[in-house]
């Protein structure tokens, strides 16, 4: 079998080879936002898909230049650069130049195909992500800068939800007498609103604080997922709508089982992993940045395509 060579692999070729086919025997598991995505993806750049602007000189009419639009999208390998950019502008401009800590909050495997198939439930990592940390910090007295990115694959590309956060090595100090401080980002949202970042504070004042104590994470996220999750799916169950896939927990007994025997099975918490202190906010948001915005697999990783075969690297964490 003779491999398409070329200076870098492209996954818009790939999907050109593929898409239609895959579609056709996998309607069911493409939904309209995965599909709208491929779309804007196969036609970027493509004059007679997405269209193209025009531009002429005004003196010299005949002179015609045609630039191919761009789809924006980003799970597109070429557009996903422009994002990412803007996402670390933003964070650098609204984080405080201190030491940070990358903290990653996993969850087990006997959720991974349930939080998969039915999304409206994976805010509820979030939701025990950031309160595990908000809470600690709440405790120690001060207010921390935190941005959370979700992940559902791998490095391998098989499911693997996790929570990505970057946290301040401390924060703005906490008094009784609290007044709103809000901030503005100058970038806008679709819908032209000014997107907002507030903290509270009274007369702001920074503590430093350099430990997360590891295996209190583990425990309080265990704790704050869990409710968090059966407080989701109850309100399902309870819905005009309820998810046919989640009746099994309509009986409180069998719901309450569920949770009992996780709780058994990991006994020390769920897996939270706590970096190293990184002093240089730049370089972390960036690092953050090109890790956790990025399309689930980059064109570099591709090492051989052979229509038939995509061959590509990961870094194998077990």
């Amino acid at each position: 079998m003779e491999a398409i060579h070329s200076k870098k692999f492209s996954l818009k070729q790939i999907f050109k080879d593929h898409w239609s086919s895959f579609i056709k025997s996998h309607k069911t598991l493409v939904t309209w936002y995965i599909a709208y995505n491929v779309w804007k993806i196969l036609n970027c750049r493509e004059p007679d898909g997405l269209g193209y602007m025009t531009f002429a000189c005004p003196v010299h009419p005949e002179q015609v230049c045609q630039i191919p639009l761009s789809c924006k999208s980003r799970f597109c390998s070429v557009c996903a650069k422009v994002q990412i950019d803007k996402w670390v502008s933003d964070m650098n401009r609204l984080f405080p130049n201190c030491p940070y800590y990358h903290i990653t909050f996993t969850v087990p495997s006997e959720f991974r195909i349930l939080l998969f198939e039915k999304k409206d439930l994976l805010d509820a990592v979030f939701s025990a992500a950031t309160e595990t940390l908000l809470s600690f910090c709440k405790e120690q007295g001060f207010l921390p800068a935190i941005t959370a990115v979700i992940h559902t694959f791998g490095s391998d590309l098989k499911r693997h939800i996790h929570i990505h956060c970057i946290i301040s090595a401390g924060g703005l100090k906490l008094n009784q007498k609290q007044k709103r401080y809000t901030r503005y980002v100058k970038r806008k949202k679709r819908n032209g609103e000014i997107k907002k970042i507030s903290v509270v504070v009274d007369n702001p004042k920074w503590i430093p604080h350099s430990f997360f104590p590891y295996k209190m994470l583990h425990k309080r996220y265990q704790a704050l997922l869990i409710e968090h999750l059966k407080k989701r799916i109850t309100k399902n169950i309870n819905s005009d709508n309820p998810d046919d896939d989640l009746l099994i927990f309509s009986d409180p007994n069998v719901l309450q089982a569920f949770f009992d025997d996780l709780k058994n099975e990991y006994s020390k918490g769920f897996y939270v992993h706590v970096s190293e202190e990184r002093k240089d906010l730049k370089a972390t948001v960036g690092y953050i940045g090109r890790y956790a915005r990025r399309p689930p697999l980059s064109e570099v990783r591709i090492k051989n395509y052979t229509f038939d075969y995509v061959t590509f690297e990961y870094k194998d964490y077990y």
